[in-house]
């Protein structure tokens, strides 16, 4: 996880590409892959009105409706699941569109693209050390900051720990921003936290040094979100009036909640706990949190 399948299949809506297909439809899938679940969500995305609860059945009708004779682009975001039969089910209740529409489904595991007859198969490898390096000196450094060029050898050991992952090199350079003592980063280079076991996931360890950094306050307000729909868009103002109504931000001086609120999500989002940032038409600004640290 963390190579970027998520942002790349973002790329696909952008202004040009999205001129072309009517209705765009983006579900997150998950490990729990259920059929009526994501055909539920599915209509959601493409009406953009919560789906009443039916059956099955009737929410595959509903779809055809929606979907027959159009050129559409669906996205269907972290599929975990080898089930021959629910994929067969789901392919069915989307096989009604116009020549052209089209179907992109990110996932880790290879088996799911030969069950599914993915047509065209994009592998995504992992950066090289030095372009690993230039996303973390982006986020580590800023632009030109002179006061932190003498650690520049040191996050160049740290780079080297995050396995070519894209979100590795996010999450550790915005950690690091905020120090500019060279012992915390010698510290962070040479944490325990590095031997762990973390399985074939190279990224865990990044993911765990950056929450063990955070301050009580910040995991708190991190671990409330916990309580939204894993792949769930979340809304920036909405999140920051549950914080404050339930006691997760503290007074600080003559500012107020909100702006102590806002300055707790501009640093998670910095760390990247917080990604996919969109703003919406009615100007509220929504956010996904990645899965691997929901």
């Amino acid at each position: 996880g963390g190579v970027g399948k998520t942002t790349i299949a973002q790329m696909t809506f952008n202004v040009r590409v999205k001129s072309h297909f009517e209705p765009k439809i983006w579900v997150y899938v998950s490990q729990d892959f259920d059929v009526k679940r994501v055909i539920k969500a599915t209509i959601e995305s493409a009406s953009e009105k919560a789906s009443k609860a039916l059956d099955r059945y009737s929410l595959q009708r509903k779809l055809r409706d929606i979907l027959n004779g159009k050129r559409y682009l669906i996205v269907l975001d972290d599929a975990w699941s080898d089930n021959q039969e629910k994929w067969d089910t789901l392919k069915g209740a989307l096989a009604c569109g116009s020549k052209g529409a089209s179907i992109i489904i990110t996932t880790r595991l290879e088996k799911v693209s030969s069950i599914t007859r993915t047509i065209r198969l994009l592998h995504l490898s992992f950066l090289s050390e030095d372009n690993c390096w230039l996303l973390f000196r982006k986020r580590a450094f800023g632009h030109g900051n002179q006061k932190l060029q003498n650690l520049v050898d040191i996050g160049k050991e740290i780079v080297k720990k995050c396995g070519g992952v894209p979100l590795a090199a996010k999450a550790l350079g915005g950690l690091l921003r905020f120090k500019s003592d060279e012992n915390e980063w010698i510290l962070d280079k040479e944490s325990e936290v590095w031997n762990l076991p973390h399985g074939e996931n190279s990224i865990l360890p990044a993911l765990r040094l950056s929450y063990y950094d955070l301050s009580l306050e910040l995991r708190r307000c991190f671990a409330y979100c916990a309580v939204f729909l894993k792949g769930s868009k979340i809304e920036k103002e909405n999140l920051i009036h549950l914080w404050m109504a339930n006691g997760y931000i503290s007074c600080k001086g003559k500012l107020e909640l909100e702006d102590i609120g806002y300055h707790i999500w501009n640093e998670l989002y910095w760390r990247s706990f917080f990604q996919n940032v969109e703003k919406h038409p009615s100007n509220n600004i929504l956010f996904k949190i990645h899965d691997l640290m929901h």
